[in-house]
């Protein structure tokens, strides 16, 4: 798989930052039939990164991306399971996301697209990991092939930016939860063992700053082998703000 890596400074020439700070949203799991979706006076920072699990049906997803680009100078996107209706259309699921937002005003989506602002790296996965429950052995074949691929690309793309020179620090952000012990013990209906977090091992520089995930109804802030894990799903919860990190 190929790594394509864009500058933030290409993306919004106009913008002059010397910090790199970002709002956290993911999980708002939204239908047709819910309100339209409104984010005014609620940004903190210039950028937001979203962890997936915005929509199953498409046009909503692009009102809520549009809503969060007319709000921010970049937004980030990963698809999360709730994106896709079976594991074995993502492939056609990922194209029909592409072509919906590509033209969306400030929203990038990050599938094998790796964005450096200021020295700093976003690299995205959906992960695949306990956050779709199969239906059958087939389903369970694809989630694992899907599960695999992501693996692959995170760990080969975070092993490239070890030698970027552009590159200083690395957020990964993922939908899927990245290791078992961040649930502390609260496991949900779905969970396994699956570890993502062994993509560090070829973090040989020391670049992954944080870690930004989706999917799990319960919050985590915590830090862990120096690497800060966090996330801020919604999950239903009204009033709803995005979370602010600074890097």
């Amino acid at each position: 798989m190929s790594m394509g890596i864009r500058s933030a400074k290409t993306l919004f020439p106009d913008k002059k930052i010397m910090n790199f700070s970002f709002d956290v949203i993911s999980d708002l799991n939204l239908t047709s039939d819910d309100p339209k979706f409104e984010w005014d006076d609620k940004p903190t920072s210039l950028y937001c990164i979203v962890a997936g699990n915005i929509s199953n049906e498409l046009p909503v997803l692009k009102q809520v991306l549009t809503e969060l680009g007319n709000s921010y100078h970049g937004v980030f996107f990963i698809d999360g399971a709730l994106e896709h209706s079976s594991p074995d259309t993502r492939e056609y699921r990922i194209r029909d996301i592409h072509r919906l937002i590509k033209n969306v005003r400030n929203v990038i989506y990050l599938r094998e697209n790796v964005v450096v602002i200021n020295g700093v790296g976003l690299v995205a996965i959906n992960g695949w990991c306990e956050n779709y429950l199969a239906l059958d052995n087939e389903e369970e074949v694809e989630i694992g092939m899907a599960r695999y691929e992501d693996y692959i690309y995170l760990n080969n793309t975070i092993k490239k930016l070890q030698i970027h020179i552009d590159v200083r620090k690395i957020v990964v952000i993922s939908n899927s939860v990245p290791s078992p012990q961040l649930y502390y013990g609260e496991y949900p209906a779905i969970h396994g063992s699956t570890i993502l977090t062994d993509v560090l091992d070829s973090d040989t520089q020391h670049k992954v700053s944080n870690w930004v995930f989706g999917t799990h109804n319960k919050i985590v802030d915590t830090k862990l082998n120096g690497i800060h894990y966090l996330n801020n799903s919604c999950h239903g919860q009204s009033p709803y703000h995005p979370k602010r990190v600074e890097v």
